[in-house]
C-alpha cells in the first residue's frame, strides 16, 4: 500500500493531522458499514424467528385428510399474517389445491419452480429460498420447509415484505452518519488538541535554538520529553564543538599575533627621524602594532570564557569608516551613498565588524571610479551588506580566487593581497560570510552575510 505523499515542507502537525484524519475517516466508515451490517443481521434474525415459528405451527396441526387433501387443526391468520396485500403470507402446497393465508387473499405466492422437482427431501428446519418472489410489485423474503406428512411431501412456505428487512437497516443508518460524522469531528479536534499540546516541547526547543543562534543564550537548557533529550544534548554538544573550534581558530591568531610583536617592537624602535624623515613608516608600524594588541584583546575575550554573541549596531560603524576612508582617499573625490536604518545590529564584536567592513570598504573605495553605494537588507536571521562600486570589477574567471591569501587582482594597487582572506574568515566565525559578484552595467558588489542580533545590543558605537 503505498501512503500518500505531501509537500517537500510540510509540517509535522500538518502530517501528523492528516494521518490522523484519513485513518479516524476510514475507521468510521469500516465501523458504520460493521454496525449497519450487524443491525441489518438482528433484523433479518428477527423476521427468520417469526416466519419459522409460523412454519413450525403450520406443520404442527397439518394434516393428510382420506382424499387427499390436507386440513389445518387451527387457525393462523393472526396479525401480521390477516393483512391482505402486506407482503405477510403463509403457503402450504403440494399435489392437491394449495393452503393459503387470509393475507393472499386467494392467491399464491408468485414464484418461479422449484429447482430439481420431484427430489423434495424433508428438511429439519425452515430456509430461505434462493429464489426471489415477487407479490405485484413487492419484493417478498421467503422461507420454506420441505415437510413430509403422511406419505406425500409438502412445502411449507412463508414470507415477509423485503421491506421489513431492509427499511430498519436504513432508519439505523440515517442516525449512524451523523453519529459518526459527529464522533469523526469529535475525533479530529482531540487528535489536533493532542498535536499541539504534544509539539510544545518541540516549539520551545525551536525557541530555544533560535536563542542560541541569536546570542542570547549559550546552551540548550534541559527538556521535559524524553524523546527530544538526546536531540537536545547533540546539539549542545555540537555548540561546544563549535564554541571550543572558535576558541582554537582565536588562539590562532592570538599566536600569530605574539610571534610578530616582538619583530614589530624591534622595527618600532630602529625607526627615528634619521631613516623615516616624514614618519610615514612609524605610522605604519603603529598600526600594525594596533592590530596586533586587537587579535590578543580578542583572543583574552575567548579565553576568559565569553561565550554570548556580541550585538552590534552597523549604521553608526558604518558611517565611521566612510568618514574615515572618505578623509584618505579625498583626492579621488568619490561619491558615497548608504542607506542602513539605524536599528539594525549584527551579532558580531565591533572590532571584527570595523576590521571586515575596513577592508571591504577601503577595497571600493580604492577600485570605484567615481561612486560607493552602502545599503543593508534584513533576509530571515541574517543581514546582507552590500557595498557596490562603478570600478572595473573583477574578470569572471578570476572571482574564485578573490578569497586566496597573497592574490592580488592588480599589482599596480596598494595592499597586500590578505584583506579578503581576513575579511572572510572573520565573518565565517561570526556564521556568516562574504560572496562577490560584477555589476551588470560596471563595477563590483560584495555581500556581507551576518547573523542579525534581535537581542539587545550590547554595544552601541
Amino acid at each position: 500500500m503505498k501512503l500518500p505523499s505531501f509537500p517537500s515542507r510540510s509540517t509535522i502537525s500538518a502530517r501528523l493531522l492528516a494521518f490522523s484524519t484519513l485513518f479516524v475517516t476510514a475507521t468510521l466508515i469500516v465501523a458504520a458499514v460493521i454496525l449497519w451490517l450487524i443491525v441489518a443481521g438482528v433484523v433479518r434474525e428477527q423476521i427468520d424467528q417469526r416466519l419459522d415459528t409460523q412454519i413450525e405451527a403450520l406443520r404442527g396441526t397439518l394434516t393428510m385428510n382420506p382424499d387427499g387433501s390436507m386440513s389445518l387443526g387451527a387457525a393462523f391468520d393472526g396479525p401480521p399474517f390477516d393483512r391482505v396485500g402486506a407482503g405477510w403470507y403463509w403457503q402450504v402446497s403440494g399435489n392437491g389445491a394449495p393452503l393459503t393465508s387470509i393475507s393472499l387473499a386467494g392467491r399464491t405466492i408468485d414464484s418461479p419452480p422449484r429447482p430439481l422437482p420431484g427430489r423434495h427431501r424433508p428438511d429439519k428446519e425452515p430456509v430461505p429460498r434462493p429464489e426471489a418472489a415477487r407479490d405485484g410489485g413487492m419484493d417478498l423474503y421467503v422461507r420454506s420447509i420441505d415437510a413430509r406428512i403422511g406419505d406425500q411431501t409438502l412445502e411449507i412456505a412463508a414470507t415477509a415484505p423485503r421491506s421489513a428487512l431492509n427499511d430498519p437497516a436504513r432508519r439505523a443508518l440515517f442516525w449512524l452518519v451523523p453519529a459518526m460524522v459527529v464522533l469523526g469531528i469529535s475525533l479530529v479536534l482531540g487528535t489536533l488538541l493532542q498535536v499541539r499540546f504534544g509539539l510544545r516541547p518541540l516549539k520551545r526547543l525551536t525557541r530555544a535554538i533560535a536563542e542560541v543562534a541569536e546570542g542570547s543564550r549559550e546552551r540548550l537548557p534541559d527538556v521535559e520529553a524524553e524523546e527530544l533529550r538526546p536531540a537536545a544534548n547533540e546539539i549542545n554538544r555540537l555548540i561546544a564543538a563549535n564554541v571550543q573550534r572558535l576558541s582554537d581558530t582565536r588562539l590562532h591568531f592570538a599566536n600569530l599575533a605574539h610571534g610578530l610583536k616582538t619583530p614589530v617592537a624591534s622595527l618600532s624602535l630602529a625607526l627615528d627621524d634619521g631613516n623615516d624623515p616624514d614618519g610615514a613608516m612609524r605610522q605604519l608600524v603603529e598600526r600594525i602594532d594596533a592590530r596586533i594588541r586587537h587579535h590578543l584583546a580578542r583572543a583574552r575575550k575567548t579565553m576568559s570564557g565569553a561565550g554570548m554573541a556580541a550585538a552590534t549596531l552597523l549604521q553608526p560603524s558604518v558611517a565611521d569608516l566612510v568618514q574615515v576612508l572618505s578623509r584618505i582617499h579625498a583626492e579621488r573625490g568619490h561619491h558615497v551613498t548608504c542607506d542602513i536604518r539605524g536599528d539594525v545590529a549584527v551579532a558580531c564584536a565591533a572590532d571584527d565588524l570595523e576590521e571586515v567592513l575596513g577592508n571591504l570598504i577601503d577595497n571600493a573605495f580604492k577600485w570605484a571610479r567615481s561612486a560607493v553605494r552602502i545599503t543593508a537588507s534584513i533576509e530571515g536571521r541574517m543581514v546582507d551588506v552590500c557595498i557596490e562600486d562603478d570600478g572595473p570589477g573583477i574578470a569572471q574567471d578570476a572571482l574564485a580566487s578573490a578569497f586566496m591569501p597573497g592574490v592580488r587582482m592588480d599589482e599596480t594597487v596598494q595592499g597586500d593581497g590578505f584583506g579578503l582572506t581576513i575579511a572572510r574568515e572573520i565573518a565565517e566565525l561570526c556564521g556568516g560570510g562574504i560572496t562577490l559578484a560584477n555589476r551588470p552595467e560596471n563595477g563590483l558588489t560584495v555581500t556581507l552575510r551576518l547573523p542579525r542580533a534581535t537581542h539587545p545590543v550590547a554595544q552601541v558605537r
